[in-house]
């Protein structure tokens, strides 16, 4: 064999070794960022079933709307220096959910947390916690404009989006559905009735 042909066999070889070695570094990388979005959904998941964000959502939907009734508490709102000590915790709750909100939406706009399964599993929570915030972002804006929580604005607006997209759910068109038995539907009606009533 000639030296040119040889040559060649060790190029063509080459290219064989740094094209298996750019699959598979793409493999890993595909691989690392799938590894990544689980690692970022578990940790927005188990963020959402701890206590302390729960007592907030309760907070922010229960009681935020007749604090903000409140001239003290919007006050303090927008001037960190007057807060006093039960205004300052209950803001920071607010506070505290919707910048989870927030980091969320940043997570999703850039890629880092695949937008659709974001959607699905978020979708709901995403829209109720920003209506139940409005009146808040509303009161921080005037004095921060409308970059406070822009990325959780975003998200809910994509959020409200796919829920129109998806007004019958996403369960696969043409599948059988399983039928459920309410044993209590006629009872819990009677009960709400009485509940009325009263």
């Amino acid at each position: 064999m000639s030296l040119e042909l040889w040559n060649t066999f060790a190029t063509f070889g080459t290219f064989l070794v740094i094209s298996a070695t750019a699959i598979a570094a793409i493999a890993q990388l595909r691989h690392a960022r799938g590894s990544n979005q689980i690692a970022a959904i578990n940790e927005l998941r188990e963020t959402g079933e701890r206590a302390e964000f729960r007592a907030a959502q309760h907070f922010v939907v229960t009681q935020l709307p007749a604090k903000l009734h409140d001239p003290a508490f919007r006050y303090q709102v927008v001037n960190r220096t007057a807060r006093t000590t039960e205004n300052g915790l209950l803001i920071d709750q607010a506070l505290s959910l919707g910048n989870f909100y927030e980091s969320m939406a940043i997570l999703v706009r850039d890629g880092l947390v695949d937008r659709e399964l974001a959607l699905e599993i978020w979708n709901g929570i995403v829209v109720r916690m920003w209506e139940a915030l409005v009146p808040f972002t509303a009161v921080l804006r005037r004095e921060l404009g409308s970059i406070v929580w822009e990325n959780f604005e975003y998200l809910t607006v994509i959020s409200q989006d796919w829920l129109v997209a998806h007004s019958n759910g996403t369960y696969p068109a043409g599948m059988r559905r399983i039928d459920l038995k309410d044993d209590w539907l006629e009872a819990d009606a009677h009960y709400a009735a009485s509940l009325a009533t009263a």
